[in-house]
């Protein structure tokens, strides 16, 4: 009997440890099979943010290139960031000619970079100027400088311009530079020629800004016409509900795009004409070939148009230049698209007509619309080197 129930004991303690085993292998094999889930989660992921940082740390802009293939003496193509008001912006400089004329243009907006554009159908002006895009505060490559939001002011922009606009002059040996906005460029570029004319040459100022306000109403009521005369009664009773701008709160962008982007389909795309523009035009597809531009840039370029636009719009609808900038001491060229309907060209010519200035032009494009300077480039290119620079320069 002692020896039955010795073996009992003993077959028990045996079926504990194998239990005991059993356990602590489906323990291990469940956390082999995690530890496995997780490598195989855990590298894509590194991949990706590896992928990620290597296009940061390789963005460049290209040489320009002479016709033997190698870099062109005495020319600049440079990317590069810089402290303006106390931050880190960047900067696209390209020139065949280091010695020629600084331009510097200043994008639309605000919160958007529209350097893409710029290099892919304005590079002919890289051969009679220093070109100089500026990846403002808050957007592009610049995004991470949004914050403190409380510095995303218009008079900061403008501080910003007058900074970066004595550090070129300084840097090639210019004692002025060329000055060219667009859209929302155009408000922070006439605040600066306003307040330093002793900078600039000349003044170009295309799809200029005279009064948000006012500008955005009145394509409100043109896209509702327009809906209403098509039979759109779900996008009228959109805007309706909406009602005309201006727009605040939380995210203004949202109700703004709803507007926007109607306007742009409706009025402004069939009457652009130039075969190139219409095939290679789309910002985002530009942006995606930009080698200028990371990754992480792609995504700041998303990021600012959302957020920089929330912050910094709601600024501008107190502004009328008719009022606050009815003259500027400095040569100003206003270029104007025809079939403009995110800028319509009635109050830019009003702006004109009563502006006081040394000297100024007007001049229509008549085949293109907001985006002018790239709808028509071969324009534009021809008034700034055939009219602008020699009348200008000095």
């Amino acid at each position: 009997m002692a020896c039955s129930h010795a073996s009992a004991t003993w077959a028990w303690c045996l079926f504990q440890f194998n239990a005991i085993s059993m356990k602590k292998e489906l323990q291990m094999n469940k956390q082999n099979k995690l530890g496995g889930c997780m490598i195989f989660l855990l590298i894509p992921i590194l991949l990706l943010v590896g992928f990620v940082l290597v296009s940061q740390w390789t963005a460049h802009t290209p040489a320009i290139l002479g016709a033997d293939g190698q870099p062109l003496s005495g020319s600049i193509a440079s990317l590069e960031k810089i402290k303006l008001g106390g931050v880190d912006q960047w900067l696209i400089i390209r020139g065949y000619d280091v010695n020629k004329p600084v331009l510097l243009f200043l994008s639309g907006g605000p919160g958007a970079s529209e350097a893409a554009r710029v290099l892919r159908f304005n590079s002919e002006l890289e051969k009679h100027f220093v070109v100089v895009i500026w990846e403002q505060r808050g957007c592009g490559k610049s995004y991470p400088s949004l914050n403190p939001k409380s510095d995303l002011t218009v008079d900061q922009y403008v501080a910003d311009l007058i900074e970066l606009t004595d550090i070129l002059r300084e840097r090639f040996d210019e004692q002025k530079i060329y000055l060219v906005g667009h859209s929302w460029g155009t408000i922070i570029g006439v605040r600066a020629a306003q307040q330093r004319p002793d900078l600039f040459h000349a003044y170009v100022g295309t799809a200029q800004m005279v009064d948000v306000r006012e500008t955005d109403e009145m394509i409100y009521e043109m896209v509702l016409e327009h809906s209403r005369k098509t039979g759109d009664t779900a996008f009228v009773q959109t805007l309706e509900k909406q009602g005309p701008p201006p727009y605040f709160g939380k995210s203004p962008i949202q109700p703004y795009a709803t507007l926007f982007g109607r306007e742009y389909a409706l009025y402004e795309a069939p009457n652009i004409k130039d075969p190139e523009y219409r095939r290679d035009g789309d910002i985002l597809m530009l942006m995606l070939k930009q080698p200028e531009y990371g990754w992480l840039d792609r995504l700041y370029y998303l990021l600012g148009l959302m957020n920089t636009f929330n912050a910094v719009y709601p600024q501008l609808q107190e502004m009328d230049f008719r009022v606050d900038a009815a003259r500027l001491d400095l040569p100003v060229y206003i270029v104007l698209g025809r079939h403009d309907m995110n800028n319509p060209y009635q109050l830019p010519e009003e702006y004109f007509n009563l502006l006081e200035a040394p000297n100024k032009q007007l001049i229509f494009f008549e085949n293109s619309g907001h985006g002018m300077i790239w709808e028509e480039a071969s324009l534009f290119h021809r008034l700034m080197v055939e009219t602008v620079l020699p009348e200008a320069y000095r």
